[in-house]
């Protein structure tokens, strides 16, 4: 294993003493994804979520730094989060990003610097629930941390280990670029996280290139005049103007390419039957995946252009919508999602190790597109990131944000896959900090995607 690998014997030695750290808190972060779990909370409102991992980092020697100085400056979006992003109006807690957090093994700051990205919102419902497995993901990153900070600090190895606390990876306005635009990765080198197993259980080497998807996040507040229903003449319904821009939307939807997702719902439409709803509103999020094409073939530059034509046709719509029904309309552009990259010598680190640590359904050839790590565009530019995920014996295919995947992340495979994934990410950790080749490579590599990022 550790030939095909080209580890030398200090580094096989070091590997092995990770995965006996990961086996001996194992244990905790079973309780810690269960806990979450049981408890799950929205985004932008994880309290409980953020505070339990971040005293876990304290107590196992990570200074912790909670929320995101400079935001208000760094995210112009913060402003309208209460009121168009993931915020109820009546929300009166802490300002800005309060359950984001940096934590700094020991406060180093030496390079290389390998940060651990972990996410800890549930999906939004009645009650929200851990459809997306992010439960998963702050014991796995974690453990991935511990083991690897201990480690280099029993071996005298250079470097350090952080964790980033991300919240609402679900709900937009984007965190993650919040805290890249507001300074919170400089100094990283390089990043990682993991996500749970949703279904994904092949294990495929996969290529560099623009690994995301652009996505633009509106609300259309529509005002019009009550009325008796009985009488609705004598109003203007701001829910029929709702109607009429999402039958537009449909329309646009059929008239659209097929890398176009189009996502709506009725945010609110009125309050009772026999009132003729003076507010309504709909929430719309039209995303372009570079994904569905061929490698290369557009450029993030270029499906910029596309998805901002979409959203200005819908904004039109909206416009239209209220002028068709004598209503008025406020256009709330609030969320703005970017292609990130996708490395593939970094790729490549984490099939060779999946492979040495058991990984199932191999498949023999690359993948055609980059493997995407959903929001996190505006990481990914700054530091070479990677999403680790490979296929795991016996786990069965779930579909992602259901109750199904929710309950996979407490099965004994659930309980296995966070075992497993912190054990991979903590030895690719490992190697990073131990291999200067690998570290140049990857790089190299993400410069010359940064360069070709605007063509």
């Amino acid at each position: 294993m550790s030939s095909s690998l080209h580890e030398s014997p200090e580094v096989v030695a070091a590997r092995k003493a990770l995965d006996a750290k990961v086996d001996a808190v194992a244990k905790r972060l079973i309780e810690m994804n269960d806990w979450m779990y049981h408890n799950p909370e929205s985004g932008f409102e994880e309290f409980k979520a953020s505070a339990m991992l971040a005293e876990d980092l304290r107590k196992h020697g990570f200074q912790v730094e909670m929320g995101v100085p400079g935001l208000e400056t760094a995210w112009p979006e913060y402003s309208r989060l209460k009121f168009v992003g993931g915020l109820s109006r009546n929300y009166d807690g802490p300002p800005g990003l309060p359950t984001a957090f940096r934590a700094k093994y020991k406060g180093k700051n030496e390079h290389p610097v390998i940060a651990i990205v972990v996410e800890y919102d549930a999906l939004r419902g009645n009650p929200p629930f851990h459809g997306c497995q992010h439960n998963m993901q702050g014991p796995t990153g974690i453990g991935a941390a511990v083991a690897l900070a201990e480690v280099m600090e029993q071996n005298h190895l250079p470097g350090s280990v952080w964790v980033i606390g991300a919240p609402a990876e679900e709900v937009g306005p984007p965190a993650k670029a919040a805290e890249a635009l507001s300074g919170y990765l400089d100094g990283v080198d390089f990043a990682m996280r993991s996500h749970g197993i949703e279904g994904r259980n092949e294990t495929v080497r996969y290529p560099g290139g623009f690994s995301d998807r652009h996505i633009e996040q509106m609300k259309y507040t529509f005002h019009g005049k009550s009325a008796h229903a009985q009488m609705a003449w004598k109003g203007t319904s701001a829910l029929d103007s709702v109607m009429v821009l999402l039958h537009a939307v449909e329309l646009l939807r059929e008239h659209s390419e097929p890398q176009f997702r189009f996502h709506w719902v009725i945010s609110d439409g009125g309050v009772a039957p026999n009132i003729v709803p003076e507010m309504a509103s709909a929430t719309v999020w039209v995303r372009h995946l570079i994904d569905e094409t061929r490698v290369g073939s557009v450029s993030p530059r270029v499906a910029k252009e596309m998805i901002l034509k979409k959203r200005d046709q819908i904004d039109n719509g909206a416009r239209g919508a209220a002028l068709a029904t004598g209503t008025t309309v406020d256009v709330d552009h609030y969320g703005s999602y970017i292609p990130g990259i996708s490395v593939g010598a970094f790729n490549d680190l984490v099939f060779d190790y999946a492979i040495a640590y058991g990984a199932v359904n191999v498949s023999e050839e690359a993948a055609r597109v980059p493997k995407h790590w959903e929001e996190t565009g505006f990481m990914t530019i700054r530091v070479p990131g990677i999403s680790v995920g490979f296929g795991i014996e016996g786990v069965t295919p779930v579909t992602g944000h259901s109750h199904e995947s929710a309950d996979f992340s407490v099965s004994s495979e659930g309980h296995k896959t966070i075992v497993l994934m912190s054990k991979v990410m903590a030895a690719i950790g490992l190697r990073l900090v131990t291999d200067a080749g690998i570290r140049e490579k990857i790089k190299a590599e993400h410069d010359a995607w940064v360069k070709k990022y605007n063509e």
